[in-house]
């Protein structure tokens, strides 16, 4: 009986394998192997995700299963069996420095490194063909390294002009004040993928904070203007044109005329007559007035100081927000790409799940299964639906976080088109790259230029309680006509000049310039202090960075060998399990396990370009290496 008992655990066993193999089949080339619990335990990233760690390739007699997840292609992938090498530890003068980061070439790749204290082991196998819902992964070699890391930075444009052409589809309304109002206005109507060079151009395009900026910048160079105005004299022009009918003239008309009715009759003068008339006179008059400060202890200079300083001030602040803004359109690129990852390791797990549900309802079937084990598969393949659709929506979340950092079209959506993959590799010791951000930061150098700042008006405010000379000069010419008659009325033209100077000291006004003197003295100090504490905050932010970037790039070659030692052990659990002597409690630990190794290794790659963008952050500027006048 017992004998029996296996014989049928081994044919339900081999019926699963065999149908396994069969739907295999009916997907993919018939050259390629048959078994296809392997490859629905790959991940399927789609054709934006790749991982370029430092791993060891196999001869090309041996091909080993490919961790790069590449773009799938239609060639059919040799075959080959499973092998399993151990790993050499690794060497301490092969550990892994951000200098180092650069992901290593084929040829001379070292051998993965194993983290766990027993002996570390490397699947290396054949890429298994796909089951109907995957797609066989390529073994393509790794990508070179790319020099250094600042290629990962903008390529610099001539004159600062950017030469991206986006789509009219992403072109955001030229009305600021625009806003939508029907359902139509905010429809997503079309979606384009754009790569981090694009997304950097579109946001150093559209940013709404650089085009504030920008205008500041505008109105410091017209306050420069303005002081600088002050070094030329004034020039004042004024015409005065009038008509006046003198209203005590009028009293007095009347006052004749009662004084003319009470003479006789021989003696009264005719009412007509000139003398009782209440003539209007128009007269033009016009000075030119010229006036200059003569500044004898250098107020105005330091006005004008001041203003340039402050003009600096602004280009170092738009050049500070560029290089923000750099840096969050990165971090937005990365996440997006880490959430189009974790959807992808999702539909891979549910693709697991389903699996398991499926050879536990056929051993069920069979009479050699548990409806316990049919209700574990469905409780798991439900748990990972429900992790999916978590994913899917952080995702579109991501979408829009991007779209909205971008200021692009309403009716626009993006995705990334890069894959995902090391941005590069880090060339300087974490000494030389605090040297460099602390020259390279405008921030320090902003503290700098306020410190001059308040020299400059505390020098201003201490001339302002000086004596104060000014010289003037106007000249006058006036013109004068009457409705008289009278040729001895008054009439005529004439012109005058005047030649003035003035002496201003204001001897007491109860301690208020000492007081701001004492202002701008504190501001100097606080600037000073806040150069001290801005550069202790800046070497901390390259160390943490820096030391961010060596720990991701060791765990990206860490998760590479999860991920391999977590298929392997999927494929045992599962043979186990379809033969009938594992629990599907191993095959559902097994999928969590490689599940979470996936998510490692995408997680280490994501943050080792997080890390790596940080630290080009941290130090700025690059690559130039130079504060620019205009970011």
């Amino acid at each position: 009986m017992r004998v029996f008992r296996q014989i049928v655990v081994v044919g339900v066993g081999a019926a699963i394998t065999f149908s396994n193999a069969a739907q295999t089949a009916s997907a993919q080339p018939p050259a390629q192997s048959l078994d296809s619990s392997a490859s629905l335990n790959q991940l399927e990233l789609g054709p934006n995700i790749r991982s370029t760690s430092n791993t060891a390739s196999e001869p090309a007699s041996e091909p080993e299963e490919s961790i790069a997840l590449n773009p799938p292609t239609s060639e059919a992938a040799p075959q080959g069996e499973a092998n399993i090498a151990a790993t050499e530890p690794t060497k301490p003068e092969q550990a892994s420095k951000p200098q180092q980061a650069a992901p290593a070439s084929p040829s001379n790749a070292p051998a993965q490194k194993a983290q766990s204290g027993t002996p570390a082991t490397t699947v290396s196998q054949q890429p298994i063909p796909s089951g109907p819902n995957s797609v066989p992964v390529p073994n393509l070699p790794a990508p070179t390294p790319r020099g250094t890391p600042l290629e990962s930075f903008p390529p610099v444009t001539p004159k600062g002009i950017l030469e991206t052409n986006p789509p009219a589809s992403l072109e955001p309304n030229p009305n600021p004040l625009l806003f939508p109002t029907k359902p139509e206005d905010v429809r997503i109507e079309q979606t384009e993928s754009i790569t981090l060079q694009q997304a950097i151009d579109l946001a150093r395009r559209n940013s709404q904070t650089l085009q504030i900026a920008e205008k500041q910048l505008e109105q410091s160079r017209s306050a420069v203007r303005e002081q600088q105005a002050a070094l030329f004299p004034d020039l004042t022009f004024q015409m005065n044109a009038s008509r006046q009918v003198s209203a005590s003239g009028q009293i007095g008309v009347q006052s004749r005329l009662r004084r003319n009715e009470t003479l006789p009759a021989n003696q009264q003068l005719p009412a007509n007559s000139p003398e009782f008339d209440n003539f209007g006179s128009i007269s033009l008059n016009n000075s030119l007035q010229l006036s200059y400060d003569l500044d004898i202890f250098g107020r105005r200079n330091a006005n004008i100081r001041a203003a340039r300083e402050q003009l600096r001030f602004r280009e170092l602040d738009l050049e500070r927000q560029a290089e923000q803004l750099r840096f969050d359109t990165a971090e937005a690129y990365y996440n997006l790409q880490n959430s189009d990852g974790q959807v992808a390791i999702r539909q891979a797990s549910v693709r697991n799940a389903q699996q398991s549900l499926r050879d536990a309802e056929a051993l069920e079937r069979a009479g050699v299964g548990t409806r316990f084990a049919v209700l574990q598969a469905q409780a798991n393949l439900a748990n990972e639906q429900q992790q999916l659709s978590v994913a899917r929506r952080d995702q579109r979340v991501a979408q829009r976080r991007l779209a909205e950092l971008l200021n692009i079209s309403q009716s626009a959506n993006l995705t990334a088109a890069d894959p995902v993959e090391q941005a590069g590799s880090w060339r300087l010791s974490l000494e030389e790259s605090i040297v460099q951000a602390i020259k390279n930061r405008p921030e320090l150098e902003q503290q700098l230029v306020q410190r001059d700042i308040s020299k400059q008006q505390r020098r201003s405010i201490r001339a302002g309680g000086l004596p104060q000379v000014s010289v003037s000069g106007s000249y006058n010419f006036q013109g004068v006509t009457s409705d008289n008659p009278d040729p001895f009325s008054t009439r005529g033209w004439g012109s005058g000049y005047a030649l003035q100077a003035n002496l201003t000291w204001n001897i007491f006004d109860g301690g208020a310039v000492r007081s701001r003197i004492k202002q701008r003295d504190a501001d100097i100090a606080i600037a000073e202090t806040r150069f001290d504490q801005l550069r202790n905050q800046v070497r901390r932010e390259v160390e943490q960075a820096y030391f961010g970037l060596e720990s991701s790039f060791e765990n990206i070659e860490t998760s590479e060998a999860g991920v391999l030692q977590s298929r392997e052990a999927l494929r045992l659990a599962r043979l186990r399990f379809q033969a009938g002597v594992g629990t599907q409690t191993d095959v559902i630990q097994a999928e969590t396990d490689l599940t979470r190794a996936e998510r490692n290794r995408l997680s280490a790659i994501v943050t080792y370009n997080l890390g790596l963008s940080s630290l080009q952050r941290a130090v700025s500027n690059l690559p130039s290496n130079n504060l620019s006048d205009a970011p």
